[in-house]
């Protein structure tokens, strides 16, 4: 039954581990997520991956505040939350101008986040405790990822966002 809740879970926040397994294609129409636009330059991606590693943060903050599960071992609102929100960073991350999608850079951090995302169910389905490291270390993705691409919004001329100081202290 726990399982089961589990993988109904992931499903639901939309990170079913085969979804993450599979290779994305290189190419700007592929690799956003449906619906999505990509950025128009290098300062707006930076803002959006700045918004997504804020929110992130949130509700990591809120699921190490919450119960792991709840009752008869189904997750918590929290970590659903948690999930969720991890998906529609790398749905962000995906919004990649073109400019800036084949660099290695960004597909180094594409992966990364697919692989720390996919792990993420995992340690869910594995009572939960790796999903706050993997959480942790998706933030840090994120992070590390915006700040390339501020470094190359300026390299451009272009101006760069502040960075955000709010959050964990990262």
């Amino acid at each position: 039954m726990r399982t089961k809740t589990l993988m109904l879970a992931a499903v639901l926040a939309g990170l079913a581990p085969v979804a993450w397994a599979q290779s994305r294609p290189e190419t700007m129409s592929q690799a956003a997520a449906p619906g999505a636009v990509p950025a128009s330059d290098l300062q707006s991606y930076a803002r959006l991956l700045q918004d997504a590693e804020t929110r992130l943060r949130q509700a990591q903050q809120a699921a190490a505040r919450a119960p792991v599960q709840r009752q008869e071992g189904a997750v918590s609102g929290e970590r659903i939350e948690l999930m969720r929100t991890a998906r529609a960073a790398q749905d962000t991350v995906q919004q990649v101008p073109t400019s800036f999608a084949g660099t290695e850079a960004y597909r180094n951090a594409d992966r990364e986040l697919r692989e720390t995302l996919s792990g993420f169910v995992s340690a869910q389905r594995e009572g939960g405790q790796g999903s706050m490291q993997a959480a942790d270390r998706a933030v840090g993705i994120l992070a590390g990822l915006r700040q390339q691409v501020m470094q190359a919004a300026g390299a451009s001329g272009g101006s760069v966002p502040t960075p955000s100081t709010g959050g964990s202290g990262r």
